[in-house]
C-alpha cells in the first residue's frame, strides 16, 4: 500500500494558505495536507505526527514580520519541532540574505509569493533533491490582467489562462501542446477546449481578453 505523503502549511493569510495546500495535494497522487494559521497550531500538529513537507510563513500572528530576529524565530522553532521534514520558506518580503539565513537554520527552500506560480512547487521539489536547496525570488511578470469566467470549466479556464500568458512569439498550437501534456490529452482535444471556452466568453458578450 503506498505511503502517505504528509504535508503542513503554516500561513496566516487564508486564501494563501488554501491555494498552497491545494497545490501540494494535486501534486501528490496520495497527499494529506493541513493548514495552520498560527505558530501554536503548529506546533500542536507537529507534536502529534510526522510530516515529509512543511511550508512556513515567518510572519505569522503575534510576531512582528518585520523583525529579523522574530521571523528566524519562527522558522526554527518549526524546524527543531519537525527534524524529519522537508522545510520551504514562503513569504512576500523576500530577499537573498534571509534565504541564507534560514537556509543555515535547515530550511531547504526560500520562495518570494510574488510571481508563484501554479505547478511551480513540482520544479522546487526537483531542485532540493538535484541540489538540496531552491530559491525563487520574487519577480513581477504579469502584462496583461488576470481573467476568469464563471461559464468556464478547469479545463477550459486553464487553457484561457495559458493562451493569455503566452509570451511573444509562441504560437496557439504550442499553447496546445503544453495543455495536451499537462492533462494527457492529444494536441486536437486541447484545441476543441480552448474554441469552446472563447465561444462561451464571445457568447456571453463579455470582451475577450488580450491575446485570446
Amino acid at each position: 500500500m503506498e505511503s502517505t505523503y504528509r504535508a503542513l502549511v503554516v500561513e496566516d493569510q487564508t486564501l494563501m494558505r488554501l491555494a498552497l495546500m491545494d497545490q501540494i495535494s494535486t501534486a501528490f497522487e496520495n497527499a494529506a495536507v493541513l493548514g495552520a494559521q498560527t505558530l501554536e497550531i503548529a506546533l500542536y500538529e507537529l507534536a502529534k505526527e510526522n510530516f515529509d513537507l512543511v511550508i512556513i510563513d515567518p510572519g505569522l500572528p503575534g510576531f512582528d514580520p518585520t523583525s529579523q530576529d522574530d521571523r528566524l524565530s519562527v522558522v526554527s522553532r518549526i524546524i527543531e519541532a519537525s527534524p524529519t521534514a522537508l522545510h520551504a520558506v514562503i513569504t512576500g518580503s523576500d530577499n537573498t540574505a534571509e534565504a541564507d539565513q534560514f537556509r543555515g537554520l535547515g530550511a531547504v527552500a526560500y520562495l518570494g509569493k510574488t510571481g508563484l506560480e501554479p505547478g511551480m512547487l513540482c520544479d522546487v521539489l526537483d531542485d532540493i533533491s538535484t541540489s538540496g536547496f531552491s530559491i525563487r525570488l520574487s519577480r513581477v511578470t504579469m502584462t496583461v490582467p488576470d481573467y476568469c469566467h464563471s461559464a468556464l470549466t478547469p479545463r477550459e479556464q486553464e487553457i484561457i489562462n495559458l493562451m493569455a500568458r503566452r509570451e511573444p512569439g509562441m504560437s496557439r498550437i504550442q499553447i496546445y501542446e503544453q495543455v495536451a501534456g499537462k492533462l494527457g490529452i492529444d494536441r486536437d482535444s486541447a484545441e476543441k477546449y480552448f474554441k469552446k471556452a472563447r465561444a462561451k466568453i464571445m457568447k456571453s458578450d463579455h470582451k475577450l481578453p488580450v491575446g485570446i
